[in-house]
């Protein structure tokens, strides 16, 4: 294996060849300001410093427990520079589950970024026995702790400094140290089936993602990622920081996910990673705003976008006929000319107006959404992967992109379909097994395959198309089998409808849990004339209800009749990361779910036998549930 197949080789060829260009951006007061790869290394090489002072040795393990922000991605850096193994931990986790990811992981430090994860962590009455230190990014604690050292992020560089100049060769050794079959990331998964995994990355893992990714997609070195989602999640640190580093992109990192439409205004960014709920609140956003127009510009906007609609639908007829008339060619661009002008060009200067590169990944996005956006020329390509695949398995590309597939397997990976339907991987971007946990690496491999847990199937090209997830297949009463994702995905793009989480296993019918769209709820409210602005009393109106019951039968008769969804509750509340519901890529936590609201999907199943003695739908409602007219 060549010798400069690290990313931390990688990193500082950059710093070293390209000094001057910009590495990275963040926001100083009110202005985004760049960072030059010389000071991007300079901090690294200085928080490298600070962590040798504190006698980190080469392979051990160190956490970070931070948002998405430059100290995140400094501290990274050094802990791979220095030989050791950076243990990302999510802000969100509560003190029981940090105390886990510690005491599993053996980590020997952490790197928290305020006083509020400091506390979370000193919390632990009893601290893991290898913990040593602890550096507060943001903040000065207000008093010692005798168990454990704890250290601000500015004594961190002062003591570096002090470190490097009075020992030269330090680093520059553990720098030439680092191996590519050297553990760089103990990486958790996010828990959704049970207690967190630690997969081990490493550093040639990451180097042959980032590889066949740039082999696969065209990027420039003016390239500008806005960087938001979790860094913590090895999707955005492969895909943002990684890959930023491997192909010389800037990238910019988002003062918070609320601010991610202002950001994008002042960053004006080429790429961006995204999740599926990112688009397709951006997309109910703008649905939003457009029913809030006068009637004339509601109807010239939604007639450019037929316009659009059909010039893509003209486009891919074409393509697939291979018929390139240079009439038809003709109309198609003069269609898409007249919608683009009009329309199309405004919505995309709200994302900047610079953007050409949209991924989307962590979980199926809705053909809604992304027939949307592709309408208005700003097309979003799938890709698909897992903690385990270092993030990218297989992926679109925008010069061939396929709207229903998450693409084809990078270079260097394969993949296979068992008899049972199961996603088989194989390649260099598979990790090395689960830290501490033998029986688990096991079980998760086959004759050398990794058995990622997902259902799909290859078409006609070699790209892999998901169905949902082997555990998450709900099997009826009657034996039938139903992917609940592919139900709740043909919610996605409703104006009304948040989330929807699809339940019946071993039950009689499916039923769901609905929350919805709070701004929808009002704007539904005004327009309706139903009085009030108290949240939870709006969305048991009767005239809302029936809203929701329409767009749950027109779904349902796209479904075969065991897969539809006969009874419904709509919850007050959204799930969310702070409830432990939601994953932080945004997914649903199924088993989470079901449990916070087991009474409710209990009571859907005990009123069967009521309804089978002919009560009516009215009677239901007194109990709280909606059963929907489409039944079988």
């Amino acid at each position: 294996m060549s010798r400069k197949e690290t990313l931390v080789d990688v990193f500082w060829e950059r710093v070293n060849n390209t000094p001057e260009r910009p590495a990275i951006m963040h926001k100083v007061g009110e202005q985004f300001r760049p960072v030059i790869w010389r000071e991007h290394g300079r901090v690294v090489e200085l928080v490298c410093g600070g962590l040798l002072n504190l006698g980190l040795m080469s392979g051990e393990q160190v956490a970070i427990m931070c948002q998405t922000k430059p100290e995140w991605t400094w501290s990274d850096l050094a802990i791979l520079s220095c030989g050791a193994a950076s243990v990302p931990v999510y802000p969100t986790l509560a003190t029981n589950e940090v105390q886990y990811l510690l005491n599993n992981s053996d980590s020997v430090g952490i790197f928290v970024e305020n006083l509020n994860q400091l506390n979370k962590v000193l919390a632990i009455s009893n601290l893991p026995q290898k913990l040593r230190f602890i550096v507060v990014c943001d903040g000065v604690p207000a008093k010692k702790d005798e168990r454990i050292r704890v250290i601000t992020w500015q004594d961190l560089l002062k003591d570096g400094e002090v470190y490097l100049l009075a020992h030269p060769k330090d680093l520059p050794a553990r720098i030439e140290g680092v191996k590519p079959e050297q553990l760089a990331s103990i990486v958790y998964t996010s828990g959704t089936t049970g207690v967190p995994k630690g997969a081990m990355l490493l550093h040639s893992t990451f180097y042959s993602v980032c590889r066949a990714v740039s082999e696969t997609v065209g990027f420039k070195t003016d390239d500008v990622s806005l960087s938001f989602l979790p860094l913590s999640h090895v999707y955005e640190r492969v895909g943002g920081q990684f890959f930023a580093i491997y192909e010389g992109l800037t990238m910019a990192y988002a003062e918070s996910m609320e601010k991610v439409p202002q950001n994008m205004m002042e960053v004006r960014p080429t790429v961006l990673n995204g999740v599926p709920r990112f688009y397709e609140k951006a997309y109910q956003r703008i649905q939003a705003e457009i029913r809030k127009m006068p009637k004339p510009q509601q109807y010239l906007i939604r007639w450019a976008l037929a316009l659009g609609r059909r010039a893509a639908k003209l486009k891919k007829d074409m393509q697939s006929s291979h018929d390139g008339s240079a009439l038809a060619e003709h109309f198609y661009r003069a269609e898409l000319r007249v919608a683009d002008r009009i329309v199309f060009s405004k919505i995309r200067r709200r994302f900047g107006g610079r953007l050409r590169v949209m991924v989307s990944g962590a979980a199926p996005l809705a053909s809604e959404v992304q027939g949307f956006f592709d309408t208005i020329g700003l097309p979003i390509v799938e890709g698909y992967g897992l903690t385990e695949t270092a993030a990218p398995a297989c992926c679109n590309v925008p010069d061939n992109n396929k709207p229903g597939t998450v693409g084809k397997p990078l270079p260097g990976v394969q993949v296979k379909i068992a008899e049972d339907g199961e996603i088989m991987i194989k390649g260099a971007s598979v990790f090395a097994g689960y830290y501490k946990n033998e029986e688990a690496t096991r079980q998760a491999f086959l004759d050398g395959w990794f058995l990622t847990g997902d259902i799909g199937e290859l078409d006609g090209e070699g790209r892999l198309i998901i169905k949902d997830r082997k555990k998450d297949i709900i099997i009826t009463a009657g034996g039938k089998h139903v992917a609940p994702q592919r139900i709740e995905n043909m919610f996605k793009g409703d104006s009304l409808v948040s989330q929807i989480l699809v339940y019946g296993d071993r039950r009689k019918f499916i039923s769901a849990l609905i929350t919805l769209n709070r701004d929808a709820v009002f704007e539904f409210a005004k327009a309706n004339g139903i009085a009030g602005d108290n949240y939870g009393e709006l969305i048991q109106d009767a005239r809302l209800v029936e809203a929701v019951e329409k767009a749950v039968n027109e779904r349902n008769v796209e479904l075969a009749t065991f897969e539809r969804v006969k009874k419904f509750k709509i919850l007050e509340n959204d799930f969310s990361i702070e409830a432990d519901e939601l994953t932080p890529t945004l997914k649903i936590k199924r088993k989470v779910v079901t449990e916070h609201y087991k009474t409710i999907l209990d009571s859907f199943y005990d009123v069967e036998d009521l309804e089978l003695q002919g009560l009516s739908d009215e009677d239901l409602k007194l109990s709280g549930l909606k059963a929907s007219r489409s039944e079988s």
